[in-house]
């Protein structure tokens, strides 16, 4: 099921997208602690799921589960956030949830890949449910009544409006097709079907947009849009989040035929990504006001060069440059993701200033679900199979990471956008 990789990623993150809005009204009713207690249930139940799979369509339907409780804890994490603390304090909190990131980069690795080098690869789908049951039983008492009390109640930070906690079925039935037009277009051998599959993917989404901007509890905050700065940082989530997805997604399987690596050291090139990514965010976290925009602006640049760099050093090596890449690629979000959101939240309408927040990891995930789709469209279109060798992966690796660079340059302008 190699052709089917690419869907792996994007069926994870299109139930992320779904329940990530899901999340934060459940949130509303219930308060954040059971609305955590709730997504780590489904994503364990995934999880588990996923080991006892006895098939590739199996698996890809077990990842959509685990993608609808991992994405809707994402979300409500950004949520609580804004929630719990006062702007001054945000810079920091995110800063902090980046090194807890980049600590569970370093542990995923190294559980994933000890197990599947002993040929047990299941059992690190059973580990991780276990690590989901422990969040179903503290998140609930760790967050805390005061909390649920107030979202109970209706309650966002200060200034925000009461929540609505219906549901936006119709916007959400048209955003799930047109992510899985785009990405049936990643799998079909007929350019004519894989061009039909994306012009009716871009459709759908037109139509979303314009059925989310109607919608009682919209997806994305539209009163907002209209301010430069929160229009410019979705676009900046969207085109840099679609833009760094080959690299997660092949990886380590171009990795293992170009370079002989093992899927444990393949995982932990990946891993640099993270790790750079919580540990630049640790050392601007204590930067004022007047020097964000400088680092929003080296970090976007940082990230145009990393993917860059991928198309030369993942088809020619050393390996040691590729984790140069990933460095430069992780840090460089790691740089400008607690500015951009801080700066995106406090632009925001007084009573979207949640939605602000919660839309900015539903922007990051749709854009992994339609890079995967786009990079599986790429590989498939040169045939990537198990058994080629490294003179038919080297093109294949440098056309995964070129094809991409013209999205990294609208992520770059719109950074220095958010930077003014």
């Amino acid at each position: 099921g190699i052709e089917w990789v690419g869907w792996s990623l994007a069926l994870y993150e299109i139930g992320s997208i779904v329940f990530g809005a899901l999340g934060g009204l459940i949130a509303s009713r219930r308060g954040v602690g059971f609305a955590v207690g709730l997504s780590a249930a489904a994503f364990g139940a995934g999880c588990v799921l996923s080991g006892l799979a006895d098939s590739m369509g199996v698996f890809l339907l077990d990842r959509g589960v685990q993608g609808a409780g991992g994405g809707a804890m994402v979300a409500l994490c950004h949520i609580a956030v804004t929630r719990a603390f006062p702007e001054r304090h945000w810079t920091r909190i995110y800063a902090v949830v980046s090194a807890v990131w980049g600590a569970s980069a370093l542990v995923g690795p190294l559980v994933g890949g000890l197990f599947a080098e002993a040929g047990i690869w299941r059992w690190a789908y059973y580990s991780f449910a276990i690590q989901a049951v422990a969040v179903v039983l503290m998140a609930p008492r760790l967050l805390g009544r005061r909390e649920r009390a107030q979202a109970g109640r209706g309650r966002g930070g200060p200034g925000e409006k009461p929540v609505d906690a219906r549901v936006p079925w119709a916007a959400l039935a048209v955003l799930t097709p047109a992510v899985l037009a785009i990405a049936a277009a990643g799998v079909t051998e007929s350019s004519a079907l894989a061009a039909l599959a994306v012009v009716a993917g871009a459709a759908m989404m037109a139509w979303f947009l314009r059925l989310d901007r109607g919608a009682p509890n919209a997806l994305l905050p539209h009163g907002s849009l209209r301010r430069p700065r929160v229009a410019a940082g979705l676009v900046l989530v969207l085109a840099f989040s679609t833009a760094t997805t080959s690299f997660t997604l092949y990886g380590p399987l171009l990795m293992a035929g170009l370079h002989g690596i093992g899927p444990l050291t393949a995982g932990y090139l990946v891993a640099v990504e993270s790790v750079a990514w919580s540990l630049a965010a640790l050392a601007v976290s204590g930067v004022g006001p007047a020097g964000e925009g400088r680092w929003l602006r080296t970090g976007a640049l940082c990230i145009v060069v990393g993917i860059g760099s991928f198309a030369l050093t993942v088809p020619q090596g050393p390996v040691w440059a590729i984790g140069l890449s990933a460095l430069l690629t992780g840090g460089g979000f790691g740089f400008i993701w607690s500015f951009l959101v801080r700066r995106m939240v406090a632009a925001s309408l007084a009573g979207e200033r949640e939605r602000t927040a919660g839309a900015v990891p539903v922007l990051q995930m749709l854009g992994y679900a339609l890079g995967a789709a786009f990079a599986g469209i790429v590989a498939n279109a040169q045939v990537l199979g198990e058994e080629q060798g490294p003179g038919d992966l080297a093109p294949i690796a440098l056309w995964l990471f070129l094809a991409f660079l013209p999205l990294t340059l609208i992520g770059l302008a719109a950074a220095f956008r958010v930077a003014r």
